[in-house]
């Protein structure tokens, strides 16, 4: 009994890697069936490259995720029956990418796993794609603390030297002239002669 080829599912994330990622998983998966999830504005150039099988599209938007390719989409990946979703990163660690390892989960495919930018990869789990989400939204949040938290604090300081600037205004000048009075030249004593 022959064996089907290997069905790859590969979310084109990072531009810059998809080429080299497809000639790794050609070369590690001989004969395999690749299929890329393209935004629509790419899917006729997609469609010319010779390492590709079969290219599905996603409407054009910001960002690549489960709600903006929708539900039945979703259960038409699921059908495919994938043994392997592939995920892209522009970066090493792959933060950032959370939403693309969420939509690669969604699939269903038997693994899943994240390529970066140096060619090498990682599994990816629903565990750790939500973990990884986790990580990123309360990074946003805690930034976003941080700034209001400096501005608040800003704002506390300044207020506090200009009342500060303004108290030195008004009774810092009595001061002045009571250590000016206090130091007249007729209460200066001179110096007395010490006689051998």
């Amino acid at each position: 009994m022959q064996k089907r080829p290997t069905k790859i599912l590969v979310i084109r994330s990072a531009t810059r890697i998809l080429d080299q990622t497809l000639v790794s998983l050609h070369e590690e998966f001989p004969g395999c069936h690749i299929t890329v999830l393209v935004p629509q504005s790419v899917k006729e150039s997609m469609q010319q490259d010779s390492k590709v099988n079969e290219v599905l599209a996603i409407p054009d938007q910001r960002r690549m995720n489960i709600a903006s390719y929708g539900k039945d989409n979703i259960r038409q990946l699921q059908e495919m029956e994938f043994d392997l979703a592939v995920s892209l990163y522009n970066i090493d660690h792959g933060l950032g990418y959370s939403n693309i390892d969420l939509l690669a989960c969604a699939a269903k495919a038997k693994s899943v796993r994240g390529y970066n930018s140096r060619g090498t990869f990682v599994e990816v789990t629903r565990v750790t794609a939500t973990k990884k989400s986790f990580m990123e939204k309360t990074s946003f949040f805690w930034v976003a603390i941080n700034y209001i938290a400096t501005s608040i604090l800003f704002v506390i300081i300044t207020f506090a030297l200009t009342g500060e600037w303004f108290f030195r205004l008004l009774f810092g000048k009595k001061q002045t002239a009571k250590v000016i009075k206090t130091v007249s030249p007729t209460s200066a004593r001179e110096p007395v002669k010490v006689q051998a």
